[in-house]
């Protein structure tokens, strides 16, 4: 499994929690197939979901489920169920256990609350990627600069006495270089330690 899907579980799993804590109904998060991905029931995680089937497969956008009609269905208990869509694109199906109407309203909240949490997930892998090429292309700058301060002091020493002010240019150069690779060391042990 990616880190990316892992991260994702682990949000929907948050979520699930949240929702479940703050309301005392039971919650599923489905995914592809209806397979249940996170839930307030441990012992549910890995099944599969009809009406969260459903609604996966696109047949439709959301589920009411009464007592009579989660009899007749695999893997079901009465309450509301919706899809979350993230830019238009179908990426989960989270359900809400209950009188489907009394239980509707929080279902809608939660779908909303697990669309903020995986936007906000998206963005923080969007800054984290923006971070590493800056990082990436700042080592690139330092280390040309290395080898730029290197070449220029070949260069000094051979010209000797008139390369005496190159000499200073290439030793700044080659000091500011190794500035810039302890910064990058600095940074990259912060980021470590946030992560």
């Amino acid at each position: 499994m990616s880190a990316s899907a892992t991260k994702s579980l682990e949000s929907y799993q948050r979520i699930v929690m949240l929702v479940h804590e703050a309301t005392g109904h039971g919650v599923n998060i489905m995914g592809e197939g209806g397979r249940i991905l996170a839930s307030s029931d441990p012992v549910r995680v890995g099944t599969i979901h009809d009406g969260g089937r459903q609604v996966m497969g696109g047949h439709v956008e959301e589920v009411a489920i009464d007592a009579a009609t989660a009899a007749s269905m695999k893997g079901v208990k009465p309450g509301y169920m919706g899809a979350v869509r993230m830019n238009g694109r179908l990426i989960a199906c989270i359900g809400i256990g209950g009188e489907p109407a009394e239980v509707k309203p929080l279902q809608r909240m939660a779908a909303l609350a697990l669309q903020q949490e995986l936007d906000r997930e998206r963005l923080a892998k969007r800054e984290s990627d923006l971070l590493e090429d800056v990082r990436r292309d700042i080592g690139d700058i330092a280390e040309r600069m290395q080898i730029l301060s290197l070449n220029g002091a070949v260069l000094a020493a051979r010209l000797g006495d008139k390369g005496r002010g190159f000499k200073v240019v290439v030793s700044e150069m080659r000091e500011l270089a190794a500035q810039i690779g302890g910064k990058l060391v600095a940074m990259e042990r912060r980021q470590g330690g946030i992560a």
